[in-house]
């Protein structure tokens, strides 16, 4: 009786523990914008949604919902956020990638049967096809978008985007990052990081079976996470810093321009210790496995330097389409923003970060 007590005891804990891990208390937003209006709400499913940082005080967010959708660039450098341009479209974009002078790309524009990235200004007018970047991912374009990579089998090609985009140069492999001066790719068994030149700059060995999700820091370094290890490392590999693998999964890795913050938006599911036992008790006898959709997101910052962390942001309700980028961090480091089924919010980080 007592072992069972016990037992009932350690469920509870636990699950009172799980619980309030998923009901962290989130900052209070600088300012927040109104996005209900941007997409009808007549239509009773979670819409779809992603933002990027144009400049420092600039972003462009989209939120689509039933194929509609509606794209806003807006200037947070006044009291309050100020639109600069808006388009409806009646397409969906996997994503929105900065490029330099405050323009913004498209990835999967509309061009008659075919699907491109399309280029537009900060005042959204001026569209420019960019083929060769359809289908682009965060890993195949700098920071910066000026520059990115074609990926076609086992050969790639880099390009600065223009435009028109101009060829710098091209490559064998399988390209984990590009950066403005550089480019990581892996072929075989090794990972090699090369100048835009051409010129070798570093290497070191991976599992072939296992590549690890790499992206440039700044100048001279690498953020890397290998399964559950996250470490930033120089160009051969060495471990500079080890830093905390954050909860859940997602695929916006952001950063600020120096690479010293990154940004990570996860989705995450927390349930009871009890109906997770339950779970696995019933996939293991039966083999039908319960549904694991997100339950909640969370917004991360960390001090790449230190480890430290700088922000977080938790929520269980009025959740976007798990998948795309619903936050980012500006160039700078000091705002980020963070979107919602109808509102977009921007923090202000603060200028030191404390352990966790």
């Amino acid at each position: 009786m007592k072992s069972l007590l016990r037992l009932c005891f350690l469920i509870h804990l636990a699950t009172t523990s799980a619980l309030l891990l998923a009901q962290k208390v989130s900052p209070q937003p600088l300012y927040t914008a109104d996005l209900s209006k941007l997409i009808s709400q007549e239509l009773d499913i979670n819409p779809a949604g992603t933002l990027t940082f144009l400049t420092e005080h600039t972003l462009a967010v989209s939120i689509c919902r039933n194929l509609r959708c509606a794209l806003e660039t807006l200037d947070l450098g006044g009291a309050k956020p100020r639109v600069i341009a808006r388009i409806d479209q009646d397409q969906h974009y996997s994503a929105l990638f900065r490029v330099p002078d405050g323009r913004v790309i498209l990835d999967y524009g509309p061009t008659g049967a075919k699907q491109n990235a399309v280029l537009l200004d900060s005042h959204l007018r001026a569209p420019l096809l960019v083929p060769k970047a359809a289908g682009i991912r965060q890993s195949q374009i700098s920071i910066t978008g000026e520059t990115f990579v074609r990926q076609d089998g086992n050969e790639w090609m880099a390009y600065k985007t223009g435009p028109p985009p101009q060829r710098i140069r091209t490559g064998t492999g399988l390209v984990l990052s590009v950066s403005d001066e550089a480019v990581a790719h892996v072929d075989h068994d090794t990972v090699h990081i090369e100048g835009m030149d051409g010129k070798p700059l570093g290497s070191f060995a991976v599992t072939p079976r296992a590549l690890p999700t790499i992206r440039f820091l700044g100048h001279d370094h690498l953020w890397s996470q290998n399964g559950s290890q996250v470490e930033i490392l120089d160009f051969n590999g060495k471990p500079i810093q080890t830093l905390d693998r954050p909860d859940g999964w997602g695929f916006r890795i952001g950063q600020t321009s120096d690479g010293s913050r990154i940004l990570y938006d996860r989705y995450t599911r927390h349930i009871p210790l009890a109906q997770k036992v339950e779970e696995q008790a019933i996939g293991t006898a039966t083999g039908v496995w319960a549904d694991e959709k997100p339950n909640g997101e969370m917004v991360l910052v960390i001090d790449t330097r230190s480890g430290n962390h700088c922000f977080e942001w938790n929520s269980q309700t009025n959740l976007l389409v798990a998948g795309q980028f619903h936050a980012d961090i500006d160039p700078s480091g000091r705002l980020i923003a963070i979107m919602t089924p109808t509102t977009l919010n921007i923090y202000r980080l603060p200028e030191g970060c404390v352990a966790k």
